[in-house]
């Protein structure tokens, strides 16, 4: 059993000595030149914080500048299609107090007619070329993404959840529904 403990002692010994020859040859580069160098690097990683420090300000800074000017672009560009389409409208506007001066002057209903038809068919023009467009609805299935159901009606007419009128149209602009239609829908009567 001695030998047994004699070999752990030995290995024991040996492995302190190497354990403390690695610690000495730190130790020394620590002492000696190691500690410049360690001055260095502390120096340097500090230099490149206080950099990096800066340049993230000069994004954050930047990247709010640009948030800015995002907006404001954007609502300059939206003033500017709404200025187009003003002008556009105008013309409408003049077509309408031209209509309405000539209405005073005239006895003929039917030219008084006409003319607010054109009038009205360049009204539609405009807002067409701008994306509008009138939602087709008499006869047509019902569509809770088109249609809101005002009434419903007993008929054996038309099928049953099918749109039988249309109380108040509805608008789409460039594919999106802005304005439900308002519509009654058909229900069949019930069998007795």
């Amino acid at each position: 059993m001695a030998g047994k403990f004699g070999k752990k002692s030995k290995v024991k010994e040996e492995k302190d000595s190497c354990t403390g020859c690695k610690n000495d040859d730190l130790s020394e580069k620590l002492a000696g030149n190691g500690g410049d160098d360690q001055n260095e690097d502390i120096a340097s990683a500090d230099s490149d914080i206080t950099e990096l420090k800066e340049q993230l300000i000069r994004q954050r800074a930047e990247f709010e500048n640009f948030r800015k000017r995002s907006v404001r672009e954007k609502e300059e560009f939206r003033k500017f299609a709404l200025e187009n389409m003003m002008v556009e409208m105008l013309e409408v506007y003049d077509n309408f107090e031209r209509a309405l001066e000539s209405a005073k002057k005239t006895d003929d209903v039917n030219s008084v007619i006409e003319g607010v038809e054109m009038v009205f068919r360049q009204f539609v023009s405009i807002l067409e070329k701008e994306g509008l467009k009138k939602i087709d609805c008499t006869g047509q299935e019902f569509d809770p993404h088109l249609h809101e159901a005002m009434m419903h009606v007993q008929t054996s007419e038309h099928p049953e959840g099918h749109v039988v009128d249309v109380c108040k149209p509805g608008y789409e602009l460039n594919s999106k529904v802005i304005r439900h239609a308002m519509v009654t829908i058909a229900d069949n009567p019930d069998e007795n």
